[in-house]
C-alpha cells in the first residue's frame, strides 16, 4: 500500500483520480494534511507531496505525477489530465491567449501531455476553429433516448434493456407525450434547436411504424424540419436495420445515421454478447447505401476481449471500405454496472501497449484516407487512460458531439436515461436535468418527468 500525504489540500478527489491512472484502487491512499515543515517520520512506501505548501493544484499534480511515474514505471500520455474534455481546456487557453502556439506550449509545460496527444488536440482544435461557427449558447440541442437493445453488450453500462413489444409500446406512448409537453415549453420560451439526436440503447429496436410516429412527433411538437437541422438517429445494431426502417427515416428527411460494428470479428461479437455476425454488418451497410444518407457514422472499440492489433486493423479497414464518412474510435472503458467490470475489474489495466498501437494505427490510417479528427473525450477506466476520437471526412462532423463536449449549450434530454443540461452563459455553468434511467420507473413516475421539464426549461 502506497500512502501519499499531500500538503495543503482541502479535497483529495483530483489527486486520487491521478493515482488511479497508475495504481489499483486497493494499492494507494491519498491523505490530505496541513504542515508547515517537511519533518515527518514516514513509513516505507509513504511519501510527502507538496512539502513547499503550494496552493496551486496543477503544481501539486505535476509533482505527484512525476512521483507516480517513478514508482510505477508508467508514463501517461495525458500527463496530469484526468478530466473528460481535454479539448475544452485547450480552447479555454486559446480564448485567453489568442495564440495556437502559446496554447500548446502551456498544455505541454503545465500538464505534461505527450507530443503525440498534443498534435491530435491541435488537429481537432484547428478543425473546429475553421469549421464550427456560431455562438452555441444561442441555440440548444435535444437528445431523445430509446433505452432498448436486442441484447446487452458486455461493456455496456447505459440505460439499455431487452423488453417486450408491449413494454416498448407503452414507453413510446409516454415519450411522445413528453415530447409534446416539452415542445410547448420550448415554443413559449422561443428556443431554437440546432441539433437533435435519437440515441439509446438502439432506436432501431422500434419497428418502422413506431419510428415514423416518433419522427412525426418530433416534427409536429418540437417544430423540427429534419432537412433544416442536424438530425441523427442511431441505427447502431445491424440486426435491427431493415429496408422499411431506413425508408421511413429517409422519407421523413433523416439524412444521418450510425451503424456501429464495434468489431468485424465474429468471435469478438459473440464474446461481447452481440446477437449478430460480421456478415450482418456488411448487409446493413449495403442496405443503407441504397438510401443515400449524407452521413453514416461507425463506432469501433480498441481493446475488446481477445483482440490483437491485426484484428483491429481488419475491422477499421473494412469499415472504411463500407464508406462510413464519420468514424469514432473508442478505447474500451470498463464501466461500473457492466458485465465486463463484474468479471474482471482490472481489465482496463491490461493490454495497454496493444491498445496504444491500435489507436496509433487508427489515427495514421484514417488521416491517410482523408479523415480528420474533429472531437475527443475521455472516460474513467479506459485502457491505458486513453481517449475516444471522432474522425470525419471534411464537413461530415457531428455538431451535436462537438456541442456536448464544449459544454456551452443547453441540452434538452427526453426519455429514460436522458440527461438534460441547462447552460448559464453569464456564469459559464451547466446544471443537470436528469430523467430516471430505468424505463419502467420512467413510466411509473412519468408525471414527475414532465414537472422537471416545466421547472427547469419553463423560464
Amino acid at each position: 500500500m502506497y500512502r501519499f500525504y499531500i500538503n495543503n489540500i482541502d479535497n483529495d478527489y483530483h489527486y486520487g483520480e491521478l493515482c488511479r491512472v497508475f495504481l489499483n484502487d486497493d494499492d494507494f491512499e491519498v491523505i490530505g494534511i496541513k504542515i508547515r515543515n517537511s519533518k515527518l517520520c514516514l513509513c516505507p512506501n509513504s511519501f510527502l507531496v507538496n512539502a513547499a505548501g503550494s496552493d496551486d493544484r496543477d503544481t501539486i499534480k505535476r509533482e505527484l505525477y512525476l512521483l507516480l511515474q517513478e514508482i510505477s514505471g508508467i508514463r501517461s500520455d495525458w500527463g496530469t489530465l484526468t478530466g473528460v474534455r481535454p479539448l475544452k481546456l485547450a480552447l479555454d487557453i486559446y480564448k485567453r491567449t489568442g495564440s495556437v502556439e502559446d496554447t500548446f506550449a502551456e498544455l505541454k509545460e503545465k500538464y505534461l501531455i505527450s507530443e503525440a496527444k498534443l498534435e491530435i488536440l491541435r488537429q481537432i482544435m484547428l478543425y473546429q476553429l475553421e469549421n464550427v461557427k456560431g455562438n452555441p449558447s444561442e441555440k440548444l440541442s435535444v437528445y431523445i433516448g430509446i433505452p432498448f437493445c436486442p441484447t446487452r453488450c458486455a461493456y455496456c453500462s447505459f440505460a439499455s434493456n431487452v423488453a417486450s413489444e408491449a413494454e416498448i409500446e407503452k414507453y413510446l406512448g409516454n415519450l411522445i407525450k413528453e415530447i409534446e409537453y416539452t415542445g410547448g415549453i420550448l415554443r413559449d420560451t422561443g428556443a431554437v434547436i440546432e441539433s437533435l439526436y435519437i440515441g439509446g440503447g438502439t432506436p432501431t429496436t422500434l419497428d418502422s411504424s413506431q419510428l415514423e410516429r416518433l419522427i412525426q412527433a418530433v416534427k409536429d411538437y418540437l417544430g423540427v424540419d429534419p432537412a433544416g437541422i442536424e438530425f441523427t438517429i442511431e441505427a447502431g445494431r445491424p440486426d435491427t436495420i431493415t429496408d422499411s426502417k431506413l425508408e421511413a427515416m429517409r422519407a421523413n428527411g433523416i439524412s444521418r445515421i450510425s451503424i456501429n460494428p464495434q468489431s468485424m470479428k465474429d468471435h469478438t461479437l459473440k464474446l461481447i454478447g452481440r446477437s449478430h455476425r460480421s456478415s450482418d454488418i456488411v448487409k446493413a451497410y449495403e442496405l443503407a447505401g441504397k438510401y443515400d444518407f449524407d452521413v453514416i457514422n461507425a463506432d469501433l472499440i480498441a481493446g475488446l476481449p481477445e483482440e490483437n492489433l491485426d484484428d483491429f486493423k481488419d475491422s477499421l479497414e473494412k469499415v472504411i471500405g463500407f464508406g462510413a464518412n464519420n468514424i469514432t474510435v473508442h478505447t474500451l472503458s470498463v464501466k461500473s454496472g457492466s458485465r465486463l467490470k463484474d468479471e474482471d475489474p482490472d481489465y482496463y489495466r491490461k493490454n495497454v501497449e496493444t491498445v496504444s498501437n491500435m489507436l496509433r494505427f487508427a489515427h495514421e490510417k484514417l488521416i491517410s484516407e482523408g479523415y480528420i479528427p474533429y472531437y475527443i473525450y475521455r472516460q474513467k477506466h479506459q485502457i491505458g487512460a486513453q481517449e475516444n476520437i471522432g474522425y470525419c471526412k471534411m464537413g461530415k462532423h457531428s455538431i451535436y458531439n462537438i456541442r456536448i463536449m464544449e459544454e456551452k449549450q443547453t441540452v434538452v434530454g427526453l426519455g429514460a436515461g436522458a440527461i438534460g443540461k441547462i447552460y448559464f452563459p453569464d456564469e459559464d455553468r451547466l446544471e443537470r436535468v436528469p430523467n430516471v434511467s430505468n424505463y419502467m420507473v420512467y413510466n411509473e413516475r412519468f408525471d414527475e418527468m414532465l414537472e422537471r421539464k416545466n421547472a427547469y426549461y419553463g423560464g
